[in-house]
Formats: C-alpha cells, sequence, structure tokens
C-alpha cells in the first residue's frame, strides 16, 4: 500500500499544481475506460497486460483490482499475464533478431 500511497500524493501534488491537466488526464481515461463494445473488465485485462509490459507495479496492482472488481476471474488474471509475458517476449525475439544481428554484423564488416 506504500507505493499506492505515494502515488495518490503525487496525484494530489500534481492536481495542485496543473488542475486543468489531471482533471483532463482524468476526464479521458474515464471515458476510455467506459463500458462499450469492449466491456469494462476486458478493458481492465488489456491495461494490466499494459502495464505488466511497461514494468508498471502501480498501474499493475490497480488493474488487477480493477479486473477483479469488475468480475475477473483468477484464472483471467493469470491468462492476462501469461499473453503479457508471451508478447514482451516476443519484442525481444523480434527485435534482438535483427538489432543484435545486425550490430554483430557491422562490427564483423559483413553487413548486407
Amino acid at each position: 500500500m506504500q507505493q499506492e500511497d505515494n502515488y495518490k500524493l503525487g496525484i494530489q501534488e500534481l492536481h495542485h499544481i496543473m488542475p486543468d491537466v489531471v482533471d483532463r488526464y482524468n476526464d479521458f481515461t474515464g471515458v476510455c475506460f467506459e463500458e462499450g463494445v469492449v466491456s469494462k473488465k476486458n478493458k481492465e485485462l488489456i491495461a494490466l497486460g499494459i502495464s505488466l509490459s511497461h514494468r508498471d507495479e502501480n498501474c499493475v496492482r490497480y488493474h488487477v483490482g480493477e479486473a477483479l472488481h469488475k468480475g475477473a476471474t483468477d484464472q483471467e488474471i493469470w491468462e492476462t499475464v501469461n499473453v503479457a509475458m508471451a508478447m514482451s517476449g516476443g519484442m525481444i525475439v523480434s527485435q534482438s533478431v535483427h538489432w543484435v544481428s545486425d550490430t554483430i554484423s557491422m562490427r564483423n564488416g559483413t553487413q548486407q
């Protein structure tokens, strides 16, 4: 809870400095998470996956709680974690194939 409290204090301080920006951001995110073709629960699961990929602990904890509150099961949350892991791992594989290979080729003078 310490990190969540620090986050809330930080947002309060930012709101004191830039109230219009924080209010508009909160309005924007509120609209993004409204029920639509994609359910609120699924939007929270999407946000969880993105938060995991960004390694944002505050958002991970928040979106797990919100997903549970909106009816997600533990299994749905863990499957979301698995997809985030697959995508993050896939990103490393796809980038390394090109970036590392290109860099090694350049250093060896064999770039094609």
